[in-house]
């Protein structure tokens, strides 16, 4: 499942504003529902860069070749038009349209306040502790509650690695090993199959990282994950990511109780 805009959002977000990357990714955007006709040296042309730097770029975010990049442009048209319904969430009956997306955020939240997941968070954040090589990845707006996590526990003194351009996230599990815990964020469940499209990670499972998923997807099991934490949403566009966010400040109040009690 390759979804280009989220992996060219990604490479604007994570390259330089003059590298040719961040040129053709931000062309690609700006233009992607008149390109389906374009050759190799027009793209070059339009992005001021040479035919070379448009083949690296396809490679560099994952794809084989130019030809191929042409059809994950075609393809975008059509899941485009599909995605018209992503901002539909329960609506109550409210005075205001802000009232009602609220209580419809509050109505997702209650589902995560009934949901039981309070030994597989401890038994997480115990991991963290002890882990030396600690990371988090997701997949945009998951990535950002990564990118959170990190940051609120450098405060403890615990340093975590993320990082937000997904061939890098590949990059960084298919070299780790043991030694390393990693936490993946995954409303869906499907961040294994999104990021690993062509490769499945982890042939060998022996010396692989230990790994958790946090996801409101009951039914996904992966012979490589070692943990999951799982609540209940109802994964609408009102459902997502607040409670991947409350289970982050989780992990950040367990983590300082942690520290504080080993000061005792």
């Amino acid at each position: 499942m390759f979804n280009l805009m989220i992996i060219l959002l990604s490479t604007i977000n994570s390259e330089p504003k003059d590298s040719n990357n961040y040129k053709i990714a931000k062309f690609i955007i700006e233009n992607i529902h008149d390109l389906e006709e374009f050759s190799l040296t027009d793209f070059a042309q339009h992005c001021y860069v040479s035919n070379s730097s448009i083949s690296r770029f396809c490679r560099d975010i994952g794809l084989r070749d130019f030809s191929a990049l042409k059809t994950q442009i075609a393809r975008y048209a059509i899941e485009h038009a599909h995605a018209k319904g992503k901002f539909d969430f329960k609506e109550f009956d409210a005075p205001t349209l802000p009232q009602s997306y609220i209580l419809s955020v509050i109505d997702n939240l209650k589902r995560l306040y009934q949901s039981s997941f309070e030994k597989d968070l401890n038994d997480l954040v115990k991991d963290i502790h002890q882990y030396k090589n600690v990371a988090a990845f997701g997949y945009m707006q998951s990535e950002n509650v990564a990118l959170n996590l990190q940051y609120d526990l450098q405060t403890n003194g615990k340093i975590l690695f993320t990082c937000i351009k997904f061939i890098d996230q590949v990059e960084y599990i298919n070299h780790a090993d043991e030694d390393t815990l990693i936490i993946i964020f995954s409303e869906s469940g499907t961040y294994f199959d999104r990021v690993f499209q062509r490769t499945k990670p982890f042939k060998q499972l022996k010396n692989k990282p230990k790994i958790y998923m946090i996801t409101s997807n009951f039914s996904v099991t992966l012979p490589y994950i070692d943990g999951y934490i799982r609540y209940q949403s109802r994964r609408d566009f009102a459902s997502h990511p607040y409670p991947l966010m409350i289970i982050t400040d989780l992990i950040c109040v367990q983590y300082a109780k942690i520290l504080q009690d080993n000061c005792q």
